[in-house]
């Protein structure tokens, strides 16, 4: 049963092809996309200060965009380290030591999402009858919800951290008490 459970850490190779498709689907839809935009934007662009203002807006989203590819990469192999090659040879910003790390992330990357979204809304793209002051009270929202969550991950991790460390302390009291006892003995 053990060289079953050794073995079935190797389904997160599923994950990790998965994702790194979808990296490279969404890396290759930002170019084409990209492209796409600075060629409507000479062709069809106004000179003026609402095209630029379009114009700035559809680039941050598409920043937004290889943000999302850049965070599914990262997931990826991100996976890979922690299930299969602990020891990979990565740059220091690309280690993952635990999965908590890759949840974090992810957070960072919908909070950044949300932003420009509402940045997209507030540049002229709400619908007619939809306020600003809604859709931003809606992000709002989200994004206090997301903080919520992640402020009580903290202090539950560091709950924990500080358990273990007591636990810790306990056991090396318990060695120092036997070795003392072992000597006068």
């Amino acid at each position: 049963m053990r060289r079953v459970f050794s073995l079935s850490r190797y389904l997160v190779l599923i994950a990790v092809v998965g994702l790194l498709l979808a990296a490279a689907a969404v890396f290759v839809f930002a170019s084409i996309a990209t492209v796409q935009i600075i060629i409507e934007s000479f062709q069809h662009g106004e000179y003026n200060a609402e095209g630029a203002r379009m114009l700035s807006v559809e680039f941050i989203e598409m920043v937004d965009l290889f943000l999302l590819g850049t965070i599914l990469l990262i997931t990826s192999v991100g996976l890979y380290q922690l299930f299969i090659e602990p020891n990979m040879d990565l740059p220091e910003w690309l280690v993952v030591t635990d999965l908590e790390q890759l949840k974090f992330n992810l957070l960072v990357v919908i909070v950044v999402m949300l932003a420009v979204l509402f940045l997209g809304k507030a540049a002229g793209d709400l619908a007619e009858g939809d306020g600003i002051l809604e859709y931003g009270v809606a992000v709002a929202a989200v994004l206090a919800a997301l903080a919520l969550v992640v402020w009580v991950f903290q202090r539950v991790v560091a709950a924990e951290e500080e358990h273990l460390h007591e636990l810790l302390q306990e056991a090396r009291g318990d060695e120092a008490g036997e070795a003392t006892t072992d000597d006068g003995g």
